[in-house]
């Protein structure tokens, strides 16, 4: 039977070129686009467990019976996606946004396992306020806006911080910059997800004319792992924006590793 291997971090934290690595494995399936439409189906279980003594106990003895419930549900579902992209042996999916349902997955779905791209903060939301101005048309980016950017960052990683008796030993956190510098090859092979294959990166694209360029694309995209973007935010970060980020974020980034 295959294992899920579900690839999270906040937004511009390096998640898509940490999928980019492990599907150029042999033992994954090709490079796909996140699975959004999977995560969606973790929405209802966490809902159903938030208000498990209002609501959901008229329905289920247990929570333990609501999560084994709905975790067969889950099954059937990677079960159909497995079987679409060729039956690997590692189904490897990814979507930033799936990083807050990570405890509740590793209780429903005691097979899968769990890759979390961790990144200074620094240099994730000043990416993130990169988005903001291309898509507002370059205009300045509000105080408001970067606290909120910084409350995403926080509330993603505490998500799985917060939870990791779910986890035991089914959870690799790797660190932005031991990925694009190359150390964290050795981690995600010794993880499960196979040898990690340079020349086969984005090679291994289902369907690469299928993506388009919008406001979050990003030059690196396409290109091997670069370590250009470490230390890009002392030349884009406005005077007191990295200060109000180490304030909000520093905490989690430093239980996480990337600072000290």
């Amino acid at each position: 039977m295959f294992t899920p291997v579900f690839v999270g971090g906040a937004p511009r934290s390096g998640t898509t070129i940490l999928h980019a690595l492990i599907c150029s494995s042999e033992k994954t399936n090709d490079y796909i686009g996140e699975c959004s439409y999977f995560t969606a189906f973790l929405q209802p279980l966490a809902t159903g467990l938030n208000v498990f003594d209002a609501h959901t106990r008229h329905y289920f003895d247990s929570r333990e019976e609501l999560i084994a419930h709905h975790g067969e549900a889950l099954d059937r579902e990677l079960l159909r996606i497995w079987h679409r992209l060729g039956q690997p042996e590692v189904l490897a999916l990814k979507d930033p946004m799936l990083t807050q349902f990570f405890a509740i997955a590793a209780q429903a779905l005691p097979r899968a396992r769990f890759v979390l791209s961790a990144r200074d903060p620094r240099g994730t939301i000043s990416s993130r306020i990169e988005v903001a101005q291309k898509q507002s048309g370059g205009s300045p980016v509000p105080e408001a806006s970067i606290a909120e950017f910084c409350a995403e960052y926080v509330r993603l990683y505490r998500s799985v911080l917060d939870n990791r008796h779910y986890f035991g030993d089914r959870l690799c956190i790797v660190n932005y910059q031991d990925l694009v510098e190359g150390r964290a090859n050795q981690v995600l092979e010794k993880f499960g997800c196979g040898r990690v294959a340079l020349d086969h990166v984005w090679t291994r694209d289902a369907n690469p004319s299928a993506y388009t360029v919008d406001e979050w694309a990003t030059e690196l995209h396409g290109t091997l792992p670069s370590t250009t973007s470490i230390e890009r935010f002392k030349t884009r970060l406005q005077p007191g924006a990295e200060e109000q980020i180490l304030n909000a974020c520093g905490d989690v980034a430093r239980e996480l590793g990337v600072l000290t």
